[in-house]
C-alpha cells in the first residue's frame, strides 16, 4: 500500500511541475513576444522622426505619423508574434519531450 501512495505522490509532484513549466514557459514567450513588440515600435517612430527630420530640411517628402507607424507597428506585431510562438513551440517540445523520457523510464523492461 505504501508503495502505491509514494507511487500517486511521485505522480502529483510530477503533473504540479509540469504545469508550472508550462505556465514559465507561457510567461516567457508573453516577455518575448512584448520585448520584440516594443524594440519595433521604437524603431518604427526612430525612421519617422529620420524621415519628419530630413522633410525639415528639405531633403525628403512630407511624411504623416500614420504614414510611417502603421505599416511598421503591423510588422513589429508579425514579427512579435513569431517569436513568441517560437519560444512557446520550444517551451512545449521540451516539456513533451521530459513527459516522454519520464514514461519511457519508469515503464518495466521488455522481455525479450
Amino acid at each position: 500500500m505504501a508503495g502505491a501512495d509514494a507511487a500517486g505522490d511521485e505522480e502529483r509532484r510530477w503533473r504540479s511541475r509540469r504545469r508550472a513549466a508550462l505556465l514559465l514557459w507561457t510567461a516567457f514567450a508573453v516577455v518575448v513576444w512584448n520585448i520584440v513588440f516594443d524594440a519595433g515600435v521604437v524603431q518604427a517612430g526612430r525612421e519617422y522622426l529620420t524621415r519628419q527630420a530630413l522633410h525639415q530640411q528639405g531633403r525628403g517628402p512630407a511624411v504623416t505619423i500614420r504614414e510611417v507607424m502603421h505599416p511598421e507597428v503591423a510588422r513589429a506585431a508579425k514579427v512579435a508574434t513569431l517569436s513568441g510562438g517560437a519560444v512557446a513551440g520550444g517551451g512545449l517540445l521540451a516539456v513533451w519531450v521530459a513527459a516522454r523520457r519520464r514514461r519511457a523510464a519508469a515503464l518495466p523492461p521488455r522481455a525479450e
